[in-house]
Protein backbone atom coordinates (compact mmCIF):
# COMPACT_ATOMS: atom_id res chain seq x y z
CA UNK A 1 0.00 0.00 0.00
CA UNK A 2 1.42 3.46 -0.91
CA UNK A 3 2.47 5.54 2.13
CA UNK A 4 -0.24 8.16 1.58
CA UNK A 5 -3.02 5.57 1.36
CA UNK A 6 -1.59 3.82 4.43
CA UNK A 7 -1.78 7.04 6.46
CA UNK A 8 -5.47 7.37 5.57
CA UNK A 9 -6.37 3.67 5.73
CA UNK A 10 -9.84 2.89 7.11
CA UNK A 11 -8.50 -0.26 8.77
CA UNK A 12 -6.33 1.80 11.14
CA UNK A 13 -7.78 4.06 13.86
CA UNK A 14 -5.16 6.74 13.21
CA UNK A 15 -5.90 6.58 9.48
CA UNK A 16 -9.63 6.96 10.06
CA UNK A 17 -8.99 9.97 12.28
CA UNK A 18 -6.62 11.58 9.76
CA UNK A 19 -9.19 11.09 6.99
CA UNK A 20 -11.99 12.70 8.95
CA UNK A 21 -9.74 15.43 10.37
CA UNK A 22 -8.90 16.54 6.82
CA UNK A 23 -12.55 16.61 5.77
CA UNK A 24 -13.85 18.22 8.97
CA UNK A 25 -11.04 20.78 9.02
CA UNK A 26 -11.69 21.98 5.47
CA UNK A 27 -15.41 22.12 6.15
CA UNK A 28 -14.79 24.27 9.24
CA UNK A 29 -12.49 26.51 7.19
CA UNK A 30 -15.33 27.02 4.68
CA UNK A 31 -17.71 27.89 7.51
CA UNK A 32 -15.42 30.40 9.19
CA UNK A 33 -14.22 32.33 6.16
CA UNK A 34 -17.41 34.45 6.07
CA UNK A 35 -18.40 34.10 9.73
CA UNK A 36 -16.35 36.96 11.31
CA UNK A 37 -18.15 39.50 9.09
CA UNK A 38 -21.49 37.71 8.59
CA UNK A 39 -23.60 40.01 10.77
CA UNK A 40 -21.70 43.05 9.52
CA UNK A 41 -22.46 41.97 5.92
CA UNK A 42 -26.18 41.78 6.70
CA UNK A 43 -26.12 45.11 8.53
CA UNK A 44 -24.31 46.74 5.61
CA UNK A 45 -27.15 45.58 3.34
CA UNK A 46 -29.68 47.47 5.52
CA UNK A 47 -30.88 44.63 7.81
CA UNK A 48 -31.28 45.43 11.51
CA UNK A 49 -30.50 43.11 14.45
CA UNK A 50 -34.18 42.35 15.02
CA UNK A 51 -34.63 41.00 11.47
CA UNK A 52 -31.31 39.16 11.67
CA UNK A 53 -32.46 37.55 14.92
CA UNK A 54 -35.70 36.45 13.26
CA UNK A 55 -33.74 34.93 10.37
CA UNK A 56 -31.49 33.00 12.75
CA UNK A 57 -34.59 31.83 14.61
CA UNK A 58 -36.16 30.61 11.33
CA UNK A 59 -32.95 28.76 10.53
CA UNK A 60 -33.08 27.08 13.92
CA UNK A 61 -36.78 26.22 13.57
CA UNK A 62 -36.06 24.51 10.23
CA UNK A 63 -33.35 22.49 11.92
CA UNK A 64 -35.64 21.55 14.80
CA UNK A 65 -38.40 20.44 12.40
CA UNK A 66 -36.10 18.35 10.17
CA UNK A 67 -33.35 17.25 12.55
CA UNK A 68 -34.80 13.98 13.76
CA UNK A 69 -36.25 12.76 10.41
CA UNK A 70 -32.95 13.41 8.61
CA UNK A 71 -31.02 11.63 11.36
CA UNK A 72 -33.29 8.62 11.02
CA UNK A 73 -32.85 8.69 7.25
CA UNK A 74 -29.05 8.67 7.71
CA UNK A 75 -29.32 5.54 9.88
CA UNK A 76 -31.62 3.97 7.26
CA UNK A 77 -29.83 4.62 3.95
CA UNK A 78 -26.34 5.78 4.95
CA UNK A 79 -24.56 8.87 6.17
CA UNK A 80 -22.75 9.82 2.94
CA UNK A 81 -25.77 10.77 0.75
CA UNK A 82 -27.22 12.83 3.60
CA UNK A 83 -23.90 14.64 4.08
CA UNK A 84 -23.69 15.42 0.36
CA UNK A 85 -27.24 16.79 0.34
CA UNK A 86 -26.37 18.94 3.34
CA UNK A 87 -23.46 20.53 1.52
CA UNK A 88 -25.59 21.33 -1.54
CA UNK A 89 -28.26 23.08 0.55
CA UNK A 90 -25.62 25.02 2.50
CA UNK A 91 -23.98 26.15 -0.74
CA UNK A 92 -27.31 27.50 -2.04
CA UNK A 93 -27.94 29.29 1.27
CA UNK A 94 -24.65 31.16 0.98
CA UNK A 95 -25.53 32.21 -2.57
CA UNK A 96 -28.70 33.82 -1.20
CA UNK A 97 -26.71 35.51 1.56
CA UNK A 98 -24.12 36.82 -0.90
CA UNK A 99 -26.84 38.69 -2.81
CA UNK A 100 -29.01 39.54 0.20
CA UNK A 101 -30.70 42.91 -0.06
CA UNK A 102 -33.89 42.57 1.91
CA UNK A 103 -36.09 40.29 4.02
CA UNK A 104 -36.95 37.84 1.20
CA UNK A 105 -33.39 36.81 0.36
CA UNK A 106 -32.45 36.82 4.06
CA UNK A 107 -35.27 34.40 4.88
CA UNK A 108 -34.40 32.25 1.85
CA UNK A 109 -30.84 32.05 3.24
CA UNK A 110 -32.21 31.03 6.66
CA UNK A 111 -34.45 28.33 5.13
CA UNK A 112 -31.74 26.67 3.03
CA UNK A 113 -29.16 27.05 5.80
CA UNK A 114 -31.56 25.37 8.24
CA UNK A 115 -32.17 22.43 5.89
CA UNK A 116 -28.43 22.04 5.30
CA UNK A 117 -27.70 22.13 9.03
CA UNK A 118 -30.39 19.55 9.78
CA UNK A 119 -28.97 17.18 7.16
CA UNK A 120 -25.41 17.73 8.40
CA UNK A 121 -25.80 16.77 12.05
CA UNK A 122 -25.73 13.09 12.85
CA UNK A 123 -24.29 12.15 9.44
CA UNK A 124 -20.50 12.40 9.11
CA UNK A 125 -19.90 12.41 12.88
CA UNK A 126 -21.74 9.09 13.15
CA UNK A 127 -19.83 7.72 10.15
CA UNK A 128 -16.54 8.65 11.81
CA UNK A 129 -17.31 7.11 15.20
CA UNK A 130 -18.54 3.89 13.57
CA UNK A 131 -15.45 3.64 11.36
CA UNK A 132 -13.23 4.31 14.38
CA UNK A 133 -14.96 1.60 16.42
CA UNK A 134 -14.69 -0.80 13.47
CA UNK A 135 -10.93 -0.20 13.31
CA UNK A 136 -10.48 -0.54 17.09
CA UNK A 137 -13.40 -1.10 19.45
CA UNK A 138 -11.28 0.11 22.40
CA UNK A 139 -10.07 3.35 20.79
CA UNK A 140 -10.17 6.25 23.32
CA UNK A 141 -13.07 8.26 21.90
CA UNK A 142 -12.53 11.55 23.74
CA UNK A 143 -8.89 11.71 22.65
CA UNK A 144 -9.73 11.02 19.00
CA UNK A 145 -12.59 13.52 19.05
CA UNK A 146 -10.12 16.05 20.46
CA UNK A 147 -7.83 15.44 17.46
CA UNK A 148 -10.77 16.21 15.17
CA UNK A 149 -11.51 19.31 17.24
CA UNK A 150 -7.88 20.44 16.90
CA UNK A 151 -8.16 20.19 13.11
CA UNK A 152 -11.46 22.06 13.16
CA UNK A 153 -10.27 24.84 15.46
CA UNK A 154 -7.02 25.28 13.51
CA UNK A 155 -9.16 25.70 10.41
CA UNK A 156 -11.49 27.98 12.35
CA UNK A 157 -8.51 30.12 13.37
CA UNK A 158 -7.25 30.42 9.81
CA UNK A 159 -10.73 30.98 8.38
CA UNK A 160 -11.66 33.64 10.92
CA UNK A 161 -8.38 35.52 10.51
CA UNK A 162 -8.45 35.40 6.70
CA UNK A 163 -12.18 36.01 6.35
CA UNK A 164 -12.13 38.93 8.77
CA UNK A 165 -9.21 40.54 6.94
CA UNK A 166 -10.27 39.93 3.31
CA UNK A 167 -12.61 42.96 3.00
CA UNK A 168 -9.87 45.29 4.24
CA UNK A 169 -7.16 43.70 2.08
CA UNK A 170 -9.28 43.97 -1.08
CA UNK A 171 -11.06 47.26 -0.32
CA UNK A 172 -8.85 49.20 -2.78
CA UNK A 173 -9.92 47.01 -5.70
CA UNK A 174 -13.41 48.54 -5.82
CA UNK A 175 -15.03 45.13 -6.37
CA UNK A 176 -18.49 45.18 -7.95
CA UNK A 177 -21.69 44.18 -6.15
CA UNK A 178 -22.23 41.64 -4.59
CA UNK A 179 -18.53 41.25 -3.74
CA UNK A 180 -18.15 44.84 -2.52
CA UNK A 181 -17.73 45.44 1.20
CA UNK A 182 -17.94 42.22 3.17
CA UNK A 183 -19.30 40.09 0.28
CA UNK A 184 -15.86 38.92 -0.84
CA UNK A 185 -15.54 36.80 2.33
CA UNK A 186 -18.76 34.98 1.43
CA UNK A 187 -17.45 34.25 -2.08
CA UNK A 188 -14.34 32.66 -0.57
CA UNK A 189 -16.54 30.45 1.61
CA UNK A 190 -18.56 29.37 -1.44
CA UNK A 191 -15.42 28.29 -3.30
CA UNK A 192 -14.29 26.17 -0.34
CA UNK A 193 -17.71 24.50 -0.23
CA UNK A 194 -17.13 23.05 -3.69
CA UNK A 195 -13.84 21.49 -2.52
CA UNK A 196 -15.51 19.99 0.56
CA UNK A 197 -18.20 18.41 -1.61
CA UNK A 198 -15.58 16.70 -3.79
CA UNK A 199 -13.62 15.43 -0.79
CA UNK A 200 -16.74 13.98 0.78
CA UNK A 201 -17.34 11.99 -2.40
CA UNK A 202 -13.76 10.69 -2.33
CA UNK A 203 -13.06 10.06 1.36
CA UNK A 204 -16.31 8.78 2.88
CA UNK A 205 -16.70 5.02 2.30
CA UNK A 206 -19.69 3.10 3.68
CA UNK A 207 -19.45 -0.60 2.78
CA UNK A 208 -22.15 -1.46 5.34
CA UNK A 209 -24.73 0.51 3.33
CA UNK A 210 -24.00 -0.97 -0.11
CA UNK A 211 -27.31 -2.12 -1.58
CA UNK A 212 -29.42 -0.51 1.17
CA UNK A 213 -29.99 2.90 -0.42
CA UNK A 214 -33.46 2.27 -1.81
CA UNK A 215 -37.07 3.14 -1.05
CA UNK A 216 -37.54 0.08 1.16
CA UNK A 217 -34.67 1.14 3.40
CA UNK A 218 -35.92 4.72 3.52
CA UNK A 219 -39.34 3.52 4.68
CA UNK A 220 -37.69 2.25 7.86
CA UNK A 221 -36.91 5.83 8.87
CA UNK A 222 -40.10 6.27 10.90
CA UNK A 223 -39.35 3.23 13.07
CA UNK A 224 -35.79 4.47 13.64
CA UNK A 225 -37.10 7.90 14.67
CA UNK A 226 -39.53 6.33 17.16
CA UNK A 227 -36.74 4.20 18.58
CA UNK A 228 -34.45 7.21 18.93
CA UNK A 229 -37.09 9.27 20.74
CA UNK A 230 -37.73 6.34 23.08
CA UNK A 231 -34.02 6.09 23.86
CA UNK A 232 -33.84 9.85 24.53
CA UNK A 233 -36.58 9.44 27.15
CA UNK A 234 -35.33 6.21 28.71
CA UNK A 235 -31.60 6.86 28.98
CA UNK A 236 -31.27 8.96 32.16
CA UNK A 237 -27.92 10.42 31.14
CA UNK A 238 -29.40 11.69 27.85
CA UNK A 239 -31.94 13.90 29.61
CA UNK A 240 -29.16 15.83 31.33
CA UNK A 241 -27.06 15.97 28.17
CA UNK A 242 -29.99 17.32 26.16
CA UNK A 243 -30.55 20.10 28.69
CA UNK A 244 -26.86 21.00 28.45
CA UNK A 245 -27.10 20.89 24.66
CA UNK A 246 -29.95 23.42 24.64
CA UNK A 247 -27.91 25.77 26.85
CA UNK A 248 -24.97 25.40 24.44
CA UNK A 249 -27.26 26.58 21.62
CA UNK A 250 -28.34 29.71 23.49
CA UNK A 251 -24.72 30.53 24.34
CA UNK A 252 -23.20 30.05 20.89
CA UNK A 253 -25.88 31.99 18.99
CA UNK A 254 -25.49 34.83 21.49
CA UNK A 255 -21.73 34.91 20.98
CA UNK A 256 -22.01 34.67 17.19
CA UNK A 257 -24.70 37.36 16.97
CA UNK A 258 -23.47 39.90 19.50
CA UNK A 259 -19.67 39.83 19.61
CA UNK A 260 -19.34 41.76 16.37
CA UNK A 261 -21.79 44.56 17.30
CA UNK A 262 -20.16 44.80 20.75
CA UNK A 263 -16.71 44.97 19.20
CA UNK A 264 -18.07 47.52 16.73
CA UNK A 265 -18.98 49.81 19.64
CA UNK A 266 -15.27 49.90 20.48
CA UNK A 267 -13.53 49.65 17.10
CA UNK A 268 -16.09 50.91 14.58
CA UNK A 269 -17.70 49.04 11.65
CA UNK A 270 -16.08 50.55 8.53
CA UNK A 271 -15.21 47.77 6.00
CA UNK A 272 -11.92 49.53 5.23
CA UNK A 273 -10.84 49.00 8.84
CA UNK A 274 -12.15 45.45 9.18
CA UNK A 275 -8.64 44.19 9.97
CA UNK A 276 -9.45 44.44 13.68
CA UNK A 277 -12.18 41.83 13.15
CA UNK A 278 -9.58 39.63 11.52
CA UNK A 279 -7.41 40.03 14.62
CA UNK A 280 -10.33 39.23 16.89
CA UNK A 281 -11.19 36.25 14.67
CA UNK A 282 -7.62 35.06 15.08
CA UNK A 283 -7.89 35.50 18.87
CA UNK A 284 -11.05 33.43 19.18
CA UNK A 285 -9.72 30.82 16.76
CA UNK A 286 -6.43 30.53 18.65
CA UNK A 287 -8.32 30.20 21.92
CA UNK A 288 -10.45 27.41 20.46
CA UNK A 289 -7.34 25.65 19.16
CA UNK A 290 -5.66 25.85 22.57
CA UNK A 291 -8.80 24.46 24.17
CA UNK A 292 -8.92 21.51 21.79
CA UNK A 293 -5.20 20.82 22.30
CA UNK A 294 -5.73 20.93 26.06
CA UNK A 295 -8.47 18.30 25.83
CA UNK A 296 -6.38 16.13 23.49
CA UNK A 297 -3.36 16.18 25.82
CA UNK A 298 -4.95 16.43 29.27
CA UNK A 299 -8.66 15.64 28.92
CA UNK A 300 -8.37 12.02 30.04
CA UNK A 301 -6.57 13.11 33.24
CA UNK A 302 -9.33 15.40 34.56
CA UNK A 303 -10.68 14.02 37.88
CA UNK A 304 -14.30 13.07 37.40
CA UNK A 305 -13.96 12.51 33.67
CA UNK A 306 -15.74 14.20 30.74
CA UNK A 307 -18.79 15.28 32.79
CA UNK A 308 -16.68 17.38 35.17
CA UNK A 309 -14.62 18.85 32.32
CA UNK A 310 -17.76 19.83 30.39
CA UNK A 311 -19.48 21.32 33.47
CA UNK A 312 -16.51 23.46 34.50
CA UNK A 313 -16.09 24.60 30.90
CA UNK A 314 -19.70 25.75 30.72
CA UNK A 315 -19.27 27.87 33.85
CA UNK A 316 -16.08 29.43 32.44
CA UNK A 317 -17.89 30.15 29.18
CA UNK A 318 -20.69 31.96 31.00
CA UNK A 319 -18.22 34.07 32.99
CA UNK A 320 -16.34 34.95 29.79
CA UNK A 321 -19.60 36.09 28.18
CA UNK A 322 -20.14 38.38 31.17
CA UNK A 323 -16.65 39.86 30.69
CA UNK A 324 -17.39 40.50 27.01
CA UNK A 325 -20.75 42.09 27.83
CA UNK A 326 -19.74 44.21 30.81
CA UNK A 327 -16.26 45.38 29.73
CA UNK A 328 -16.64 46.92 26.28
CA UNK A 329 -13.07 48.20 25.98
CA UNK A 330 -10.55 46.54 23.69
CA UNK A 331 -9.06 44.41 26.46
CA UNK A 332 -12.47 43.24 27.66
CA UNK A 333 -13.54 42.30 24.13
CA UNK A 334 -10.34 40.33 23.47
CA UNK A 335 -10.26 38.59 26.86
CA UNK A 336 -13.95 37.76 26.82
CA UNK A 337 -13.78 36.27 23.31
CA UNK A 338 -10.63 34.28 24.10
CA UNK A 339 -12.00 32.74 27.30
CA UNK A 340 -15.41 32.06 25.76
CA UNK A 341 -14.10 30.16 22.74
CA UNK A 342 -11.47 28.33 24.81
CA UNK A 343 -14.35 27.08 26.98
CA UNK A 344 -16.49 26.26 23.93
CA UNK A 345 -13.72 23.91 22.76
CA UNK A 346 -13.15 22.30 26.16
CA UNK A 347 -16.90 21.70 26.54
CA UNK A 348 -17.77 20.45 23.06
CA UNK A 349 -15.37 17.47 23.00
CA UNK A 350 -16.31 15.88 26.36
CA UNK A 351 -20.00 16.58 25.66
CA UNK A 352 -19.79 14.76 22.31
CA UNK A 353 -17.85 11.89 23.91
CA UNK A 354 -20.55 11.51 26.58
CA UNK A 355 -23.31 11.44 23.96
CA UNK A 356 -21.53 8.89 21.74
CA UNK A 357 -20.74 6.64 24.71
CA UNK A 358 -24.38 6.73 25.82
CA UNK A 359 -25.98 5.60 22.55
CA UNK A 360 -26.00 2.30 20.59
CA UNK A 361 -24.09 2.27 17.29
CA UNK A 362 -27.10 1.33 15.15
CA UNK A 363 -28.93 4.44 16.38
CA UNK A 364 -25.98 6.80 16.46
CA UNK A 365 -27.17 9.16 13.71
CA UNK A 366 -30.65 9.57 15.14
CA UNK A 367 -29.33 10.15 18.67
CA UNK A 368 -26.77 12.68 17.46
CA UNK A 369 -29.59 14.36 15.55
CA UNK A 370 -31.72 14.54 18.69
CA UNK A 371 -28.76 16.07 20.52
CA UNK A 372 -28.42 18.57 17.67
CA UNK A 373 -32.17 19.21 17.71
CA UNK A 374 -32.13 20.48 21.29
CA UNK A 375 -29.00 22.50 20.49
CA UNK A 376 -30.85 24.28 17.70
CA UNK A 377 -33.92 24.61 19.89
CA UNK A 378 -31.64 26.61 22.16
CA UNK A 379 -30.43 28.58 19.13
CA UNK A 380 -34.04 29.32 18.15
CA UNK A 381 -34.95 30.40 21.69
CA UNK A 382 -31.88 32.60 21.99
CA UNK A 383 -32.34 34.17 18.54
CA UNK A 384 -36.05 34.82 18.90
CA UNK A 385 -35.76 36.45 22.32
CA UNK A 386 -32.30 37.98 22.56
CA UNK A 387 -32.15 39.47 19.03
CA UNK A 388 -35.21 41.70 19.58
CA UNK A 389 -33.96 42.51 23.10
CA UNK A 390 -30.61 43.65 21.67
CA UNK A 391 -32.36 45.69 18.99
CA UNK A 392 -34.60 47.42 21.55
CA UNK A 393 -31.90 48.00 24.18
CA UNK A 394 -28.25 47.03 23.79
CA UNK A 395 -26.43 43.88 22.55
CA UNK A 396 -24.45 43.88 25.82
CA UNK A 397 -27.64 43.41 27.84
CA UNK A 398 -28.75 40.51 25.61
CA UNK A 399 -25.36 38.82 26.02
CA UNK A 400 -25.55 39.28 29.79
CA UNK A 401 -28.90 37.45 29.90
CA UNK A 402 -27.41 34.59 27.84
CA UNK A 403 -24.39 34.43 30.18
CA UNK A 404 -26.55 34.07 33.27
CA UNK A 405 -28.57 31.28 31.61
CA UNK A 406 -25.34 29.50 30.60
CA UNK A 407 -23.98 29.49 34.16
CA UNK A 408 -27.33 28.46 35.66
CA UNK A 409 -27.65 25.34 33.47
CA UNK A 410 -24.10 24.03 34.05
CA UNK A 411 -25.52 21.84 36.82
CA UNK A 412 -26.85 19.45 34.15
CA UNK A 413 -23.39 17.88 34.04
CA UNK A 414 -23.58 17.21 37.78
CA UNK A 415 -26.63 15.10 36.95
CA UNK A 416 -24.63 13.30 34.24
CA UNK A 417 -21.79 12.58 36.67
CA UNK A 418 -24.18 11.32 39.36
CA UNK A 419 -26.02 9.06 36.90
CA UNK A 420 -22.80 7.54 35.58
CA UNK A 421 -21.49 7.03 39.13
CA UNK A 422 -24.72 5.30 40.23
CA UNK A 423 -24.64 3.10 37.13
CA UNK A 424 -21.02 2.09 37.78
CA UNK A 425 -21.80 1.29 41.43
CA UNK A 426 -24.84 -0.77 40.46
CA UNK A 427 -22.83 -2.70 37.88
CA UNK A 428 -20.06 -3.31 40.40
CA UNK A 429 -22.52 -4.50 43.05
CA UNK A 430 -24.30 -6.75 40.56
CA UNK A 431 -21.04 -8.31 39.41
CA UNK A 432 -19.82 -8.96 42.95
CA UNK A 433 -23.13 -10.52 43.98
CA UNK A 434 -23.74 -12.51 40.82
CA UNK A 435 -20.30 -13.95 40.06
CA UNK A 436 -20.21 -16.80 42.67
CA UNK A 437 -23.63 -18.11 41.59
CA UNK A 438 -22.93 -17.76 37.89
CA UNK A 439 -19.55 -19.47 37.96
CA UNK A 440 -20.71 -23.10 38.34
CA UNK A 441 -22.95 -22.84 35.32
CA UNK A 442 -20.17 -21.45 33.13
Amino acid sequence: MPPLRRRFALSDEAGVTRRYALLAGLQEFAIWLPLPVLVLHMSERGLDLGLIGIAFALRAVCVVALEVPTGGLADAIGRKPIALASQVFTFVSLVFLLVVGGPFTLLAYALFQGIGSALHSGALDAWYVDRLRAANAEAPLQRHLAVIAVAQTAAMLAGAAIGGSLPALLSDLALPWPLAGFGVALLAGLMLRVLVLGLTLALVVEPEFVGKRDAAAARGTAAIVRDGLRLARRLPVMRYLLLAGAAMGVAIVSLETFWQPIAGLTFGTDPASSGVFGVLGFVLGAAGLLGSLAVMRLGDRVPGGPAVLAGVSQVVKGLAMLILALHAGGLGVGLGLALAFFAVATQNVPHDALVNDAVPAERRSIMLSINSLVFFAGVALGSATLGPLANATDPRLALTVAAVATIATAGAYAGVAATLRDRAMAKSDGASEGTPEAAPGG
